[in-house]
Formats: structure tokens, sequence, C-alpha cells
């Protein structure tokens, strides 16, 4: 008996023990969700920007390609073995330059027999037209030498224009590409020798779709800079629209003239290419570090005094974008012109949150930037 009564007192008292423990952790987390209902979080220090309406060319940008003013892949127009190859992979060669010659030992022999007989049938005639003049042959024997004189004549030409051929010249100034024959090598008909391209001058074709064709025209500026990481532009302008739009991509062909004395172009290099179509027009910009990206649609924080707390609070704001313009963006619809949006910071703020604008200086934006390393 006595030792069922100690088990329960024991019991009990742990019991109490733990409604105890119970009590105040329950009136610590009451008082935590409380605490939590009531606090107010600090304002975020921020940066901001004005939403202006600036002046931005009316401009057209699209990735292009270059191409010679004059490019042809020199090729064999007669057949025959490859006698001598008079130039350098690389080289520049004037037009009328001998870059290779052919074998031409047959055509040679062929033209010596062939010239004979012109002058044999050539003398023929002229004995004839006396005759006929004495009335000693038919007029039927004198057009028969003619005839005869006429096909000898034709051989003899068609010989010198084959011989002609088996001296290939360049066509044009410019520059070679890497030689693809070899000494010794039987050209067939049309087998390319080497690459000859005319780079002083060189055309840029670049597409453009069918909602921008109807405002191009030459004679529009065109700026066309380097691939290559560098801000190097070079000014040109449009010199022929194409007359019809590729049924696939729904893109026409627009192409630009450029000088290229230094040679900074090369045929086949990837530009990017700009053309002003008409006097700037007026849109409403914001930095880029102000606009929030995301699947469901892009945002910004404006910047808006709390009636209540007469203090300022960040209100997400949907908005239309539309071209980007160095560190700008164009608003096209969801903001107005003079509204405060977070320029720096929007990424840590949450709708209707405490901002407060920070001292610290901002960077300057600019359309035009240009980087460099500090």
């Amino acid at each position: 008996m006595r030792k069922s009564k100690s088990i329960i007192i024991a019991v009990a008292a742990l019991l109490g023990i733990f409604l105890i423990l119970f009590l105040v952790k329950f009136t610590q987390i009451f008082s935590m969700i409380e605490a939590g209902k009531s606090f107010v979080p600090p304002p975020e220090a921020v940066g901001a920007f004005t939403a202006e309406s600036q002046d931005w060319p009316n401009t057209y940008t699209a990735m292009g390609t270059v191409e010679a003013d004059e490019g042809i892949n020199v090729s064999a127009e007669v057949a025959g073995k490859v006698q001598k190859i008079l130039f350098k992979s690389g080289e520049r060669v004037k037009a009328g330059t001998v870059i290779l010659i052919q074998e031409s030992g047959n055509e040679t022999a062929q033209l010596s027999a062939a010239s004979a007989r012109l002058r044999l049938a050539e003398a023929n005639y002229e004995r004839m037209v006396q005759l006929r003049k004495k009335n000693t042959v038919s007029q039927n024997e004198l057009d028969t030498a003619l005839q005869q004189k006429e096909s000898a004549q034709g051989d003899v030409d068609n010989l010198k224009t084959t011989l002609d051929k088996k001296v290939v010249t360049a066509p044009f100034d410019g520059r070679l590409g890497i030689r693809k024959v070899d000494l010794g090598q039987d050209l067939a008909v049309g087998t390319q020798i080497v690459s000859l391209q005319a780079t002083n001058r060189v055309r840029v074709n670049f597409p453009v779709p069918q909602f921008w064709l109807v405002k191009m025209t030459k004679g529009l500026p065109v700026t066309v800079q380097l691939g290559d990481g560098s801000n190097n532009v070079v000014k040109g302008e449009v010199t022929a629209v194409g007359a019809d739009i590729d049924t696939t991509t729904r893109n026409a062909t627009v192409q630009s003239s450029l000088e290229n004395a230094s040679n900074q172009f090369i045929p086949g290099m990837a530009v990017q290419t700009q053309v002003t179509l008409s006097d700037p027009q007026k849109v409403l910009a914001v930095p880029s570090t102000a606009v929030i990206f995301a699947p469901f649609g892009d945002t910004v924080f404006v910047i808006e005094k709390d009636k209540e707390k007469g203090t300022l609070k960040a209100r997400q704001q949907f908005v239309r974008l539309g071209k980007s313009r160095g560190d700008f963006i164009e608003i096209a619809d969801g903001l107005k012109a003079g509204e405060q949006v977070v320029s720096a910071g929007a990424f840590k703020l949450t709708n209707g949150q405490s901002v407060v604008i920070s001292k610290t200086p901002q960077p300057v934006f600019s359309g035009t930037p240009k980087p460099a390393d500090n």
C-alpha cells in the first residue's frame, strides 16, 4: 500500500512539472506571435530614379554578314595539267595578273596547223575572187572558197581562245585566299583554283522583318560595329532593299555598302548593323536595374508616400517593356513620367515595404555607356 502511494505521488509530481513547462512555453510562444503581429520591419535603403521622357534615335539593329564588293572562286575554264603556279596564298594581286598556267603543247601544235590551213584558204579565196572577175569560175566555187576560209578562221580563233583560257588571270584587284591546286595536277573544267576577294569596299547583308521593311529606303545611314568586342564602328548607307520576303523567316535582305581601306572587315564575318530610320522618338525610360524580370510578368517598385504612416513605401507595379538602349529600358505601359522607381535594391523588396532613399551616390546611367577597367 505504501509503495503504491509513493508511485502515485511521483507520477502526480511529474505531471505537475510537465504542466508547468507547458504553460511557460505556451506563454512564450503566444508572446512571440503577438510580437510578430505588431513587428514592423525597418525600412530598406534603396536607390531611386525618376522615370523620364528621353529622345531615342529611331533605329533598327540586326546582325549582318560581310561579303566582298566583288568575290569569286577562280576556277579552270578548260581541262589541262597545271604547268606553273604564279601566286602565293593570301597575297594581293592586280587585275590581269597571271596566277596559273596550264600545259598547252597540244593546243599550240593544233594552232600551228590551223594557221597553215587558214593561210592556204585565204590564198585560195583570193585566187577565186580574181578568177570570178574573169568569169573563169562559178559563183558557187567562190562561195565554197569563202566558206573554207571562214571555217579555217574559226578553227584558229577557237584554239587561240583555248590557249588564252589556259593562262588564268585575276579578273579584278583583290586578295587571294588559300591555294587549292598543286603543280602537275590535272584540272577538270570548273575545278576551283583559289578564292579572290576585292575587299577595299564591302557589302553587309542583314535581315529585316516585314514590319520594318516598309521603313527601309536607299540612302539611310548605317553604322556597322565589328564583332570583336571593340567599340569601333564604320559608317555607310543602305544601298539596296530586297524585292521579296522569305516565306520561312518572313524577313527580307537589306544591303549596305562600306569602305574597307584598313581591311578590318573580312568576307563572312558577322557584324552588328544599326540603321537610323528617322528623327528621334520620345520614350519613357528607366534604368534596366529597376526592372525585375519574371515569367509571370515584369515589374518595377514605385516609391510613393504611405498616407497612414507618413513614410515612403514601395509598390510593386507590372509594366510592359519596349526597346533597350545602353543602361536604359523603355516602359511602354504601366508607368508615368515623373514617378519615382527603385533603381538599386529592388530585388530585396516586397510589395508595400517601407523604404528610405539611400544617400549613397548612385551610378551614372547612360544611353551610350562605355565600359572601362578601373
